[in-house]
């Protein structure tokens, strides 16, 4: 049977965790600090840290800048010659994402199951080695079927790399560690469509026309030059999870370090993905609801990629500047993910952080509703920030199904295709390039309706959680109660599997003042002990005498009727006398 995620009260950590926020992180961190872990940690903790941000963390980073500049590359590209040499007409470029969405979708399911059969360790490196390759490619192609063609296989083999890196931070680092690594993680993205855009400036520069190459096709070039060694280091860097681990930068004192860490947190290992595991997901409402926050979030956060076309349609800007300045959204974006996956650990929250994260973006796509040109690119400015929901919910995901590897896993990569199927056919219909470019008021529109939809879907399931765990809480503390106060009765009558009975335990009763329970009805209860028939009812109602002696109130005649429905009724009579 798929293990489930813990819906039971095992702790205030969990607890917190299902409704967006982990008492776990508190006082962990001081803001503003980097990758500095609690004083509480021990040295040989804080040396284990220190080698998984060494290793996993470069690799992740670098990798996911390489993605994002091999995926990115395209719209730098695209304004700077590739339009006109490969007489790019209407729609195109928007095919140009779907293909590659395409890809990227067809490669998701194959890749869970490759995650099992193979080492993500072999599989992941293995995958980058080949969109470096196909990135070089696009440098010598002549005409848009070409492109759609590689735009697919670079979506294919680029599919594994998100899934994968976020399930490995969730199979080695705490939930109290995991808000910041996840938006520095994060961050690579805008660091690579920054770099993508200064890339193609300098190229633009100094390399178009050099042996006879325009600045564009350099661009992938160099883009795939600069990917093999990412990949060379994944073969090294990647060290699968704590249990399946054949990491040489790990002694074995430090793996054992990293297993206890992950079964303090409850988090258990990957055993791979069976129906069971699906059929439990769709049987979970709070899954549908983050399925359908997710898909709107790379819905809401689409329209980014359309500041380089905006620039060059008022044709006032150089082909440099048109790809240097929309890296100014990318670096506000990139210190304000920073900011929220620091603030989400320093305050332990996640879901009412998305929520503020998604407000962002309906604000940031309404300016570009503006007919004032510098609105609009306040708004382009600002949207990339949008983003940052990304690694939190991801960071939240990993928390909520931490007991749950397969699930984890699988719903991560659920919540990455369906969204990414959206944007392989939404903007062909309210982004055309062709009749609705460079203003595209529809598809800002549409963009901030799902914006809206979004934050209050979070906001719901921090709501429904939020209730859910008090009602859990009202209910075991009334369970926790009845059965203290079972096992005192079980222990005065002599019950033989009950721990304390051999010297008789003290009645239960003989502490209760007269002025909560008459002397008739303490008698009549004492009765029904000695003679080995308590029932519930009695254990319900010595829990209520506890609690009214405790806040002083002596009127139990209603609790005793009550505790007593289908019990002697000489109990509920003495208090008529």
């Amino acid at each position: 049977m798929a293990s489930q995620p813990t819906h039971e009260h095992a702790g205030t950590t969990r607890d917190a965790i299902k409704h967006g926020y982990t008492t776990e992180v508190q006082d962990a961190t001081k803001f503003g600090d980097l990758l500095e872990e609690s004083p509480e940690y021990s040295k040989r903790e804080r040396r284990l840290l220190r080698k998984l941000d060494l290793f996993i963390m470069s690799w992740a980073c670098y990798g996911y800048f390489l993605r994002l500049l091999d995926t990115t590359n395209i719209t730098n590209a695209y304004v700077s010659g590739m339009k006109e040499d490969l007489v790019l007409q209407g729609n195109q470029y928007n095919y140009f994402s779907t293909f590659w969405t395409i890809g990227y979708l067809v490669g998701q399911i194959p890749a869970q199951i490759l995650f099992i059969k193979w080492r993500p360790s072999i599989y992941i490196p293995a995958c980058e080695l080949l969109w470096a390759i196909f990135t070089f490619s696009l440098a010598g192609l002549h005409n848009y079927k070409q492109v759609y063609a590689l735009r697919f296989v670079i979506g294919l083999v680029e599919s594994p790399f998100y899934i994968g890196a976020f399930t490995l931070l969730g199979n080695w680092y705490t939930p109290k560690e995991l808000g910041k690594r996840g938006a520095l993680f994060y961050s690579a993205s805008f660091a690579a469509t920054m770099f993508s855009g200064y890339l193609q400036a300098a190229i633009y520069k100094g390399l178009n026309g050099a042996h006879g190459i325009a600045g564009w096709r350099w661009l992938f070039i160099m883009c795939g030059v600069i990917t093999i060694p990412g990949a060379l280091w994944g073969f090294f860097a990647v060290p699968d999870s704590p249990y399946a681990t054949k990491a040489k930068w790990l002694t074995e004192e430090e793996i054992e370090l990293a297993k206890h860490r992950m079964v303090k947190v409850e988090r258990k290992p990957f055993n791979g993905v069976k129906l069971s595991v699906i059929t439990s997901i769709a049987s979970q409402p709070i899954f549908w609801l983050l399925l359908v926050a997710y898909s709107v979030f790379q819905l809401s956060t689409w329209p980014n990629t359309y500041f380089s076309i905006y620039l060059k349609s008022l044709k006032i800007y150089s082909v440099e500047k048109v790809n240097v300045i929309p890296t100014g959204g990318q670096a506000i974006a990139l210190v304000l993910t920073l900011f929220w996956g620091w603030l989400s650990d320093t305050l332990s929250i996640r879901l009412p952080i998305t929520a503020a994260i998604a407000g962002l973006t309906v604000v940031s796509l309404g300016l570009r509703l503006a007919s004032n040109r510098y609105c609009v690119m306040a708004g382009y400015f600002l949207g990339p920030a949008g983003n940052a929901f990304g690694p939190v919910i991801i960071a939240w995901i990993n928390e909520y199904w931490g007991q749950a590897p397969e699930q984890r896993a699988l719903i991560i990569g659920i919540c990455q295709a369906v969204g990414a199927s959206f944007t392989a056919w939404v903007p062909l219909l309210v982004y055309d390039t062709g009749t609705m470019a460079p203003l595209f008021h529809k598809g800002y529109i549409v963009s901030i309706s799902v914006g809206v939809l979004q934050m209050a879907l979070v906001l719901l399931m921090f709501y429904i959680l939020l209730f859910n765990d008090r009602s859990t809480a009202r209910k075991r503390t009334h369970e926790d109660g009845t059965s203290q106060a079972t096992r005192r009765t079980r222990q005065f009558i002599g019950d033989p599997g009950v721990e304390g009975t051999e010297s008789r335990a003290v009645n239960p009763l003989s502490t209760v003042s007269p002025m909560i329970l008459p002397k008739k009805a303490l008698k009549a209860l004492t009765s029904m002990l000695r003679d080995g028939k308590p029932g519930i009812g009695f254990a319900n109602l010595l829990n209520s005498v506890d609690e009214l002696d405790a806040r002083g109130e002596t009127d139990m005649e209603a609790l005793v009727a009550r505790a007593f429905p289908d019990e002697d009724t000489e109990i509920v009579e003495a208090f008529h006398t």
